[in-house]
């Protein structure tokens, strides 16, 4: 099996200028699959961990009311005892923090002009416990206490149509609970941009009190609980549905996957590219291994002939040939990985900035991860393609009239 081994590496590297050109067409395919899904894979990352720490948080807890039915009133599917179930589920385990969320509309008005808002009431100290980010491009965060005047962020867009800057002053209107009208002055404390122009168009942050006294009621939405790791998200689940039994009022977990609506539509299209470019890479390695192969078959006919006129069983023929097919395929899949993976550092290194995608306003960066099962899959891929590339030739060689390949010229 040895000699036959050494046969095949010889018969590989025979004509080194066909090998070369065969190993970079390989290895290219290999690199390529490498660095598009690296930077798949980054991609991912940074969208799942982005909306984690941008408030969406990994667990959220809601009433069941909520996803059966619409409010009649405002706030009237919301938590009522939400500092007792919040106090349960601090106790769990990989449990970093919990924190109220309270999620309103209503109107705003700078005196002159008015618009419609997206509100969000949050407990500012609860959400730096959890280490959520607020882009503030202009003034400050909201204060960890409350002081005389009630502050607010408004998105970028609310600033730039209200023609607002930090300071200045802001009314807002909401529906209360009972269905009365109520409004509250704020102050704007900074400026937010959150990378959606959609929603920095809309969007307006208060602290949980000052939403409260404005809707006339002490309920929330939702808990957004925040753990010391993404991968601990189904097992804190596990252990959390079991605490909330019991509560006044029947409450539901929901993953963050199960609310990063987006994140799925973007993961389930990259997917979909990428096994599109997988299939072009299978079969442009595919037809020219099978080119290469054919080619290796005619120039050694006569080889082949000799060979089987000794006696050499028509079988070996075959394993030859299909040895010679996976050395090629090993060699060029450990050129692509080299090559995938130094590109991918180079890359890195560099840091390069990609336009803002759509509905977006921030640069994306082009990093590329370093995925194990992503090189096993490309180099599978390759190994694959070139076993099915060596079995035409092989057949065809095996097949070969002793007499005919003898006087082939």
């Amino acid at each position: 099996m040895g000699k036959f081994l050494l046969l095949a590496f010889r018969n590989v590297f025979r004509n080194r200028r066909r090998t070369i050109m065969t190993l970079l067409m390989v290895g290219g395919g290999v690199t390529g699959l490498l660095l598009v899904g690296g930077f798949f894979a980054y991609m991912y990352s940074g969208t799942r961990e982005g909306a984690i720490n941008n408030g969406l948080g990994h667990i959220q807890i809601f009433t069941a009311e909520h996803f059966a039915r619409d409010e009649v009133r405002v706030l009237d599917t919301g938590i009522q005892n939400w500092r007792q179930v919040a106090a349960a589920v601090k106790t769990g385990r990989h449990i970093r923090g919990v924190a109220p969320r309270i999620d309103f509309n209503g109107m705003l008005s700078n005196g002159v002009k008015s618009s419609i808002f997206m509100g969000s009431a949050v407990d500012p100290v609860e959400e730096k416990s959890l280490g959520f980010v607020t882009h503030i491009s202009a003034g400050k965060n909201l204060a960890d206490k409350p002081s005389g005047e009630i502050e607010a962020l408004v998105g970028a867009g609310v600033a730039e149509s209200m023609n607002v800057k930090p300071g200045d002053g802001l009314t807002l209107l909401a529906v209360t609970s009972d269905g009365a009208l109520n409004g509250i002055d704020v102050q704007v404390a900074g400026i937010v941009n959150t990378g959606i122009k959609e929603y920095d168009d809309h969007y307006v942050r208060i602290d949980l009190s000052s939403a409260q006294r404005l809707l006339q009621s002490d309920r929330i939405t939702n808990l957004v609980v925040g753990l010391d790791a993404t991968e601990n998200t189904d097992r804190a689940y596990g252990e959390l549905a079991p605490r909330l039994h019991g509560q006044t009022q029947k409450l539901v977990l929901r993953k963050w996957i199960d609310l990063a609506t987006w994140y799925k539509q973007v993961r389930s299209l990259f997917n979909t590219i990428y096994i599109f470019i997988g299939i072009i890479v299978f079969f442009m390695v595919l037809m020219s291994s099978v080119n290469t192969m054919l080619m290796t078959m005619f120039e050694r006919t006569r080889e082949i002939g000799t060979m089987l006129a000794m006696g050499t069983p028509r079988m070996w023929i075959i394993t030859l040939f299909m040895l010679e097919a996976l050395l090629l395929a090993l060699l060029g899949a450990a050129v692509g990985l080299a090559a995938g993976n130094l590109l991918g550092i180079l890359i890195n290194a560099v840091d390069v900035r990609l336009p803002p995608p759509p509905g977006s306003t921030e640069a994306m960066s082009f990093h590329v991860f370093h995925v194990p099962i992503i090189m096993i899959g490309s180099s599978l891929l390759v190994i694959v393609s070139l076993m099915l590339a060596s079995i035409l030739p092989a057949i065809r060689a095996s097949r070969m009239q002793i007499a005919e390949a003898l006087a082939h010229v």
